[in-house]
This record gives structure tokens, C-alpha cells and sequence, in this order.
């Protein structure tokens, strides 16, 4: 087969990855890795998803928050959920509420691929989300494992909907001892304890009958907790729960829903497009695919994508112009405060009187220094002194050009110097000062 490659390293990776399936199904596999601009509504959802704001791992799809609840599970995060792709009861915990805190997500859809995980702290998160529910719509999808305790924080949810292939249940819980008084002996290794006497029960030896049953006893305490839960959230009793929901088996896509252990099948992309639209999954699939005939990968034809394109497009320049109009709204709201901060300082006496002072202190020239704190002294303002420098100015001029004018009149005999152009103005003035001197002291 011959493939158009525009991103290679997608490609070489399925290429050289190890798949059994059929030749139609691997042909189709390798054309998706070679194609890079080939829209389906598919890609387009993918490429719309983006992080969640305070989320740690959520991502949102236009108005849908997606929590992912992949891989085993721990109440706590460590290296398995850092680096092995394990979640965290608690990341889990943090995403939903920033989910439920974000006004502009109106549904929330746990994406929930796990085999269970640890018991402790399941309990906990089954209740928060539980808690969702009247508040925001709550959906799980299970694509292909929900286990134990994924199964568990799969029902705490509205609606349950999974994949035609799904694995639902392993509802139980399994506690382990290692016994090595065996090994220990043989190389001459003793324990000895001591419990205190108040607490007899301290200390199980499961080598005993008594001991075995108080472990048994307390599986069986837990695994009670886990079944009345779920039979809750379900709306089924327990009795039904323990006879129908496989007894610590998985049941498979179609007998799960048929057992009521989820309430419909679709795909990922099918519950995700019912959300968005406001619409609820179990309405649109609450219904068993293989007993209609129908298959649960619903293909679109070409109008229909092209409907769903469309709606893709709109909803992502919805969003644009949301973001813009908020922007808009926040600089208008800034400006508007700017400009009333500045009206309340331009009222305050402090800041009115520093720029006064300012003001008077630009204006001031030379020789005009006393003035100036005259000016600021009796509260003049920078106009009024303003007009005082230009009236003193005029007064000097007016007085020079009258001192000028004499000296001219007392001097216009006095002929310029040989080979010299006629001096005019303030210098032929200077010039007749000056012939008047020499004439006077005979030099």
C-alpha cells in the first residue's frame, strides 16, 4: 500500500508498532497516521480541547469539562500517576471542583479507562461525585474498562453509557498476606513479638483459622460498603446487585447495560456531542445496540459531518466572540476606573496644591526665585504668576527700549567708524555709547 506521509514521525510510529488486528482495520489505522489535513468532526473535537482553568489534567470541549480516570488507581499521587500514566484520587477530586467552580461549564463528563485501583480513598471521591449530581450533569463513559474501583466512581455519576466492548464490574475487594515463616526458617530467621495485652487483636495470624476469618471479615466488611454504594447509585437493590452484576466478574457492553450496570452505548465523540448540546446521553442512548441491529460506531454521512462542521465552527467563534466581548467589557471597566481615580485625585487638596507648587516652579526664571515663593507662599496660582512674569518682563523691556532711545537722540551726531556698514538698532545704539565715551575722555 502507498501512503501520502505529511507527518512522518506519527507515521513511523504506527509503523513500527506491534498490532493484531485484521488487514482492513491496519490499513485504515496506517492512512489516519498518514493524513494530517483530512477534517472530521472526530479531529475537530480533539483539536477544540483545550486545559481546563485550575485543573490539573481536565480539559474542556466548548462547554463540557473532560475528567480523565485512567490507568490504576491511588488515593494518593506518586510516580505511578507522575510517569506511568496512574491517577490520583485526589487530582481527580481537584479537577471536578474546578470544574463545578468554572460558570462557564455546564456539564462534566468523566473519561474512565481504569482496571480499579486502591480501596482507600474510592469511597470519598464516589461521594463527590455523587454530590454533583441536581448541580451540573455528572456523565461516565467507560470506552473499554471500568473495574472495581472504577466501576464504583463510574455509577456515582446521572448516567453511565460504555463502549459495545466495554468490561463493567469486578465489584469486590481482595486483600493479600505474604506468609515467609517458611523462607525465614530456612535461613534461620526467628520474629519474635511482643503485643500489648490491651490489644489482643493487634496482630492476625493467618496460619490460624481465627486469624483467617477476622481478614475474611474484614474484606468482606469493605466489599459490603462497595456493593450497597453502587446498588444506590444504580437504583437497584442489593440483592439485584450481588445476583446481576457479575459477582466480582466483568460483564461485556451489551450484558452490562442488560444487567443495569450502565444505561446505554455509544461512542466517546456520541456522548460528548449530546452534552455539549445540553441533551442527556441516556435519552439519546439508553437503548441496546446489538438487539436493534444496529452497531454502536454510528458513521456520518457526508451531510451530517458537513451539519456538524458547521456547528464545530459556530461554537468556536461563539466562543471568540464571548472572549472578545469579555475583553472589551474588562478594558471598559478599567478605563472607566482609571478615569475615576484620576477625577478623585484631581479633588484631593494634596494633590491639587503639590501640582500648583509644580507648576509655579516650571515657570520661574532666573531672578524671579523670590517671586516664586512669594507666589506658592500667599497660594497664587500658576496663571496668576504666569501673568506676573510676563507683566515684569514687559516693564523691563519698556524701560530699556525708553533707556535706548534717549542714548540715541543724545548721540545721533556721532558718525559711525570709517569702512563699517551703518549699525542698526540695540548695536548703533552700543556704537554712540561708546563714540560718547572716547569724545569725553579725548582717546
Amino acid at each position: 500500500m502507498t501512503f501520502n506521509v505529511r507527518n512522518p514521525l506519527i507515521f513511523d510510529a504506527a509503523l513500527t508498532a506491534n498490532w493484531a488486528m485484521e488487514e482492513g482495520a491496519l490499513r485504515q489505522i496506517m492512512e489516519i497516521a498518514a493524513r494530517e489535513n483530512q477534517i472530521t468532526p472526530q479531529m475537530l473535537e480533539a483539536y477544540r480541547g483545550q486545559e481546563l482553568e485550575r485543573s490539573e489534567r481536565a480539559t474542556r470541549r466548548g462547554n463540557v469539562a473532560v475528567i480523565d480516570v485512567a490507568g490504576p488507581l491511588f488515593k494518593r499521587a506518586n510516580l505511578m500517576t507522575t510517569f506511568c500514566g496512574a491517577t490520583a484520587y485526589e487530582t481527580v477530586r481537584r479537577d471536578l471542583q474546578a470544574a463545578m467552580d468554572n460558570a462557564s461549564i455546564t456539564a462534566i463528563l468523566l473519561n474512565i479507562h481504569s482496571p480499579g485501583g486502591e480501596a482507600a480513598g474510592v469511597a470519598e471521591l464516589a461521594t463527590a461525585i455523587n454530590e454533583v449530581r441536581g448541580r451540573k450533569r455528572i456523565v461516565s463513559y467507560a470506552g473499554d474498562q471500568a473495574a472495581s474501583a472504577a466501576f464504583w466512581l463510574g455509577t456515582a455519576s446521572d448516567e453511565f453509557i460504555i463502549g459495545p466492548t466495554a468490561a463493567l464490574g469486578s465489584m469486590g475487594v481482595v486483600a493479600g498476606y505474604r506468609d515467609t515463616s517458611a523462607q525465614d526458617a530456612a535461613r534461620g530467621i526467628k520474629t519474635i513479638e511482643f503485643v500489648s495485652s490491651q490489644s489482643p487483636y493487634k496482630r492476625v495470624d493467618i496460619n490460624t483459622q481465627e486469624g483467617r476469618d477476622r481478614v475474611q471479615a474484614r474484606v468482606d466488611s469493605m466489599a459490603a460498603v462497595f456493593v450497597e454504594t453502587v446498588a444506590k447509585y444504580r437504583g437497584v437493590s442489593v440483592e439485584h446487585a450481588l445476583e446481576h452484576f457479575g459477582q466480582g466478574d466483568v460483564l461485556i457492553g451489551k450484558a452490562a447495560v442488560d444487567a443495569g450496570m450502565a444505561d446505554g452505548i455509544a461512542t466517546f465523540e456520541q456522548v460528548l456531542a449530546s452534552l455539549a448540546r445540553g441533551e442527556s446521553p441516556k435519552a439519546s442512548f439508553g437503548f441496546n445496540p446489538a438487539a436493534s441491529g444496529q452497531s454502536g460506531e454510528v458513521e456520518m454521512n457526508d451531510a451530517e459531518k458537513a451539519a456538524f462542521a458547521a456547528q464545530v465552527r459556530a461554537e468556536m467563534q461563539a466562543e471568540i466572540d464571548a472572549k472578545a466581548k469579555a475583553d472589551a467589557e474588562a478594558k471598559a471597566k478599567a478605563d472607566a476606573e482609571a478615569a475615576a481615580a484620576a477625577e478623585a485625585a484631581a479633588k484631593d487638596p494634596v494633590v491639587v496644591e503639590r501640582k500648583r507648587v509644580t507648576e509655579i516652579m516650571g515657570l520661574t526664571l532666573p531672578g524671579y526665585e523670590a517671586a516664586a515663593q512669594k507666589a506658592i507662599e500667599t497660594g497664587s496660582s500658576a496663571h496668576e504668576f504666569s501673568a506676573m512674569i510676563v507683566a515684569a518682563e514687559k516693564a523691563k523691556r519698556t524701560e530699556r527700549a525708553a533707556d535706548i532711545k534717549t542714548d540715541t537722540e543724545a548721540n545721533a551726531g556721532v558718525a559711525p567708524s570709517q569702512g563699517q556698514e551703518k549699525a542698526q538698532g540695540d548695536e548703533a545704539a552700543v556704537n554712540a555709547i561708546l563714540g560718547a565715551m572716547k569724545l569725553a575722555s579725548g582717546n
